[in-house]
């Protein structure tokens, strides 16, 4: 009797030890097979669902793994647009040869998009030469993290860091003047913010309605993509499908060169210099930029 109680007894311990086993082994597959989104996208993830984004949909895709918070990225943007002067001119050799053979390839599209939009070729291809060098330097950012990232620098726990970045980087100002620098990039942080969450948004609707993996698009540094450097939202509105192959694919630059025109186009271009000076500002608000654009587009013609 005694020998079977003991007998029962070890079989209940093998069952736990075996059992603990089992959880422990286990536990961390379903953690990882659960979907998790991290603290600092919280926030991002009601705000979609108020958009009128499906909630399964929006946590599926701020707990994939390519998700990250880019801290980083918010000092970039904020400190560019707020501490940088812009007066001085841009400086680039232009490879004037390199750029004629670009317009020879693709004369057939700039001469449509110059009878259907009304923007001539020059203006277009200086604006594709300045945004990326015709497609030698694209971008290496994540757009989808940088979007989120700037997308909640305007939350307190985001404006707390920007406080502190400021006393770190500039320590070498004056107490007052540090506090004048944090405030302007705090309010500079909550207007990037609305920013950005509209950008955000018009990103999520290309990842479910094309073949665009947002996850895995790359841009620059402010979340601007493809041969045009246009924002998701311009994407949207002006993105053309130029070689009529059914997709529109801003770094195939026949879709590129009618996007940008059409852009413009919408834009206020005109013959007249202050209508295109207005047109390019809407497209990159810089007056640098666009002198730079207008004088490459001069030279070329």
């Amino acid at each position: 009797m005694r020998s079977n109680k003991k007998l029962i007894h070890k079989i209940k311990v093998l069952i736990l030890i075996a059992f603990g086993m089992y959880l422990i082994l286990l536990r961390p597959s379903q953690v990882k097979r659960e979907k998790t989104v991290k603290p600092e996208f919280q926030s991002l993830v009601v705000y979609l669902k108020e958009q009128g984004f499906p909630e399964d949909t929006i946590k599926a895709i701020f707990s994939d793994p390519r998700v990250e918070f880019y801290e980083q990225v918010i000092y970039q943007n904020l400190s560019r647009e707020v501490l940088s002067p812009v007066s001085h001119p841009y400086r680039d050799r232009v490879p004037v040869y390199e750029i004629e053979d670009f317009m020879k390839e693709y004369r057939s599209y700039l001469d449509l998009a110059e009878k259907k939009y009304g923007v001539d070729r020059e203006t277009i291809v200086a604006v594709l030469f300045t945004e990326t060098k015709l497609g030698r330097i694209l971008g290496r950012y994540p757009v989808f993290n940088v979007l989120s990232s700037l997308a909640v620098a305007g939350n307190e726990e985001n404006l707390r860091r920007i406080e502190n970045y400021v006393h770190i980087k500039y320590h070498y100002l004056d107490y007052d003047s540090r506090i004048g620098v944090i405030k302007r990039l705090q309010e500079r942080a909550k207007k990037k913010s609305k920013w950005a969450k509209n950008e955000l948004a018009s990103l999520i609707r290309l990842h479910l309605t094309t073949n665009i993996d947002a996850l895995s698009l790359v841009g620059s540094y402010a979340g601007a993509f493809g041969l045009p450097q246009f924002m998701p939202s311009s994407f949207l509105k002006f993105g053309v499908d130029g070689d009529k192959d059914g997709e529109i694919d801003l770094f195939s630059f026949p879709d590129a060169i009618m996007s940008v025109a059409n852009f413009l186009s919408r834009a206020g271009w005109g013959n007249h210099y202050l209508s295109q000076r207005r047109a390019l500002l809407r497209y990159n608000y810089s007056r640098v930029y666009v002198s730079k654009v207008l004088n490459l587009a001069s030279l070329l013609r």
